[in-house]
């Protein structure tokens, strides 16, 4: 065939008349009612702006996913799923999924110690919208300075609407965070002992941080015993009870608050257990 022949303006119109055949249009038709009916039901699915994530649920737990790089000493990207827990496993409804954002050089040479986003999606994969996430920038892991922090944000980071951070001051033999608001407020606070069965024996029992306002326990995040198979396949599952009475907005800072738990304290003993 000569250059340009299929641009002839006789398979131009063959194209068109193809594309125009009546016994197609039904079918298109039905496709195009396929995917309006879809987005009618997925639509009052969306949690609004400002609505609570976690479905007005007062505990939910946080499984984290499977990697196998890191079955070879390789740091892979953190991958979670929240639901209603069911006991000691996570419930068959998983309504949130977190992914994290991090450069793969960083994982490598920095592992715990680098800067990551974490984004939330709703549903239960990766492809739902982001309705928070969190960005850490790179610290020194044990160090009284460049401590760990959380910037928390609504919806994805692009659209700076930080709601909240948390913080990790330096601390001797306690484990504690700093949950403020975006005006620098604080809101609650965390504690957990380092003299604790769970920190040298993951099996054998849980790992607990209380969840304090003024003073008193309000709720609790716990790092749950470890299963042969979350021992095996180096994976965490955490609970959180969050406070009564606290609003959507607070919820996301405490839940943001026990995933820089699991980075701060779990992962590094993780990783410890690689070399």
């Amino acid at each position: 065939f000569q250059r340009g022949f299929w641009l002839k303006p006789f398979w131009l119109k063959r194209l068109a008349q193809f594309l125009a055949i009546p016994c197609l249009e039904p079918s298109l038709r039905a496709v195009a009612q396929f995917v309006r009916d879809k987005t009618m039901m997925e639509a009052p699915n969306q949690v609004a702006m400002g609505g609570d994530i976690f479905q007005n649920s007062d505990k939910v737990m946080v499984k984290q996913e499977f990697a196998l790089m890191e079955c070879f000493g390789c740091e892979a990207r953190n991958r979670y799923r929240v639901s209603v827990p069911n006991g000691e496993d996570e419930g068959p409804n998983v309504f949130l999924y977190v992914d994290e954002d991090s450069a793969c050089c960083e994982r490598i040479c920095c592992s715990t110690n680098r800067s990551l986003t974490l984004n939330v999606h709703q549903g239960a994969t990766k492809d739902g919208p982001t309705v928070m996430s969190m960005y850490k920038p790179f610290h020194c892991q044990g160090c009284c300075c460049m401590r760990p922090q959380f910037q928390v944000f609504a919806g994805p980071r692009s659209s700076n609407n930080e709601i909240g951070k948390i913080e990790d001051p330096c601390r001797c033999c306690a484990m504690d965070q700093q949950i403020m608001d975006k005006s620098g407020n604080l809101l609650y606070s965390t504690y957990g002992s380092i003299c604790q069965l769970g920190m040298c024996c993951p099996c054998c029992a849980p790992v607990d941080f209380q969840i304090k306002k003024g003073g008193q326990d309000v709720g609790l995040i716990s790092k749950r015993p470890m299963t042969c198979g979350e021992c095996m396949k180096k994976t965490n599952r955490f609970t959180i009870d969050f406070p009564k009475g606290a609003n959507p907005t607070e919820k996301q800072l405490v839940f943001a608050a026990a995933m820089l738990c699991d980075l701060e304290y779990f992962e590094q003993n993780k990783n410890d257990n690689n070399s």
